[in-house]
C-alpha cells in the first residue's frame, strides 16, 4: 500500500506472552519454529511460525531474545495458552521452563515509526507490507504522554489494507506458511529440522503454487466477514477480515488477480499480497 497516506501514530496494544528459559530453551525452539531463533543476538525478535506436522499453522509468534537462555514468544491476545501447551506438551528430559503473561504494548504504524524506541522487554520493528512500525511490548509500557493516537479500530483498518494476517482470521487449522504472504520474514531455509519442515521447504524449493493465497480485498460498498467468493457461480474463496470497504481473504489458485468477485451481493476486487 502507499505509506504516503499514512501518519505516525501510536496504537495502545495486548500481547500474550509465552517466556521460554533454561539451558535448553534456544535449542528446544530451534526445533519447534520456523525461524533461526539460535542466530538471535540479545534484544533482537523475528516473526516465526509453530506449525503441526503436516505444516498447518498453529500460531504466528514473535520471538524475542532478551536473556542468553531467555526466549520471549508475543502473539494475538487469547492464543498464549495454545502456543504453551503446544510446546510445553513435547517436553522430554529438556531444561526448559515456560510462563505466561499478558502484557500491554506500544504499535507505532507510520512514517520513522523506529525513532519512537523505548526501554522494554520487547522492542520489535514490525513492517507490515508497505506500512513502517515498532512494537514496544512489557509489563509497564504504556502510550508516552502527548503522543499523537490511532483508536484499535483505525489501526485494525491499517492491517486489513496493508494485508497483514493475524490469529484467529487469517491464520489457525488447515492455513499453510506458503498461502499467507508471510514466508519471507517468518521462515528461514537456512537452519535445521524444525516440526512441519517438509512440506513447507518442498513448496519454497520447487516453487509450487498454494491450493490458495491471501488477498486484499476492495469494494465501493461495505461487505462481510465470512461470506464466500464468486466467480461466475464458483464458489473461489471466503472474506477473512474486514474494515469498511477493505477486506482479507483467501482466494484460489486458479483465479488470477486483480479479479472481480461477487460476495453476498458486493462486488468486490481481489489483490495479490506481495510475500514478505
Amino acid at each position: 500500500m502507499d505509506e504516503s497516506s499514512v501518519t505516525l501514530a501510536a496504537t495502545p496494544i495486548m500481547r500474550d506472552v509465552v517466556i521460554v528459559e533454561g539451558a535448553d530453551a534456544l535449542s528446544y525452539l530451534q526445533t519447534q519454529l520456523t525461524q533461526d531463533v539460535e542466530r538471535l543476538p540479545l534484544g533482537g525478535s523475528a516473526w516465526s511460525f509453530i506449525l503441526d506436522p503436516k505444516s498447518s499453522i498453529e500460531a504466528l509468534v514473535r520471538a524475542t531474545r532478551f536473556g542468553t537462555n531467555r526466549v520471549s514468544l508475543d502473539v494475538d491476545p487469547g492464543f498464549g495458552h495454545v502456543v504453551r501447551e503446544r510446546l510445553d506438551g513435547l517436553l522430554f528430559r529438556t531444561d526448559a521452563r515456560f510462563s505466561e503473561d499478558t502484557w500491554p504494548g506500544v504499535s507505532w504504524r507510520g512514517p520513522a515509526a523506529a525513532s519512537r524506541k523505548q526501554d522494554a522487554p520487547i522492542v520489535s520493528l514490525s513492517k507490515w507490507h508497505g506500512v513502517e512500525g515498532i512494537d514496544i511490548v512489557g509489563p509497564d509500557v504504556a502510550v508516552p504522554a502527548g503522543a499523537p493516537m490511532r483508536t484499535h479500530d483505525e489501526l485494525e483498518a491499517l492491517r486489513i489494507r496493508s494485508g497483514w494476517p493475524t490469529m484467529g482470521y487469517e491464520l489457525g487449522p488447515g492455513i499453510q506458511p506458503a498461502m499467507t504472504g508471510l514466508v519471507g520474514v517468518a521462515v528461514s531455509f537456512e537452519k535445521g529440522c524444525y516440526t512441519g519442515q517438509e512440506l513447507v521447504a518442498r513448496t519454497y524449493h520447487r516453487g509450487a503454487a498454494p491450493t490458495k493465497r491471501l488477498v486484499r480485498l476492495t469494494s465501493d460498498d461495505a461487505f462481510e466477514r465470512g461470506v464466500r467468493l464468486m466467480l461466475g457461480g464458483d464458489d473461489v474463496g471466503e472474506v477473512t477480515s474486514v474494515a469498511g470497504g477493505n477486506g482479507l481473504g483467501y482466494l484460489a489458485r486458479k483465479v488470477e488477480t486483480p479479479a472481480q468477485l461477487g460476495a453476498n451481493g458486493r462486488t468486490v476486487t481481489a489483490h495479490d499480497i506481495a510475500d514478505g
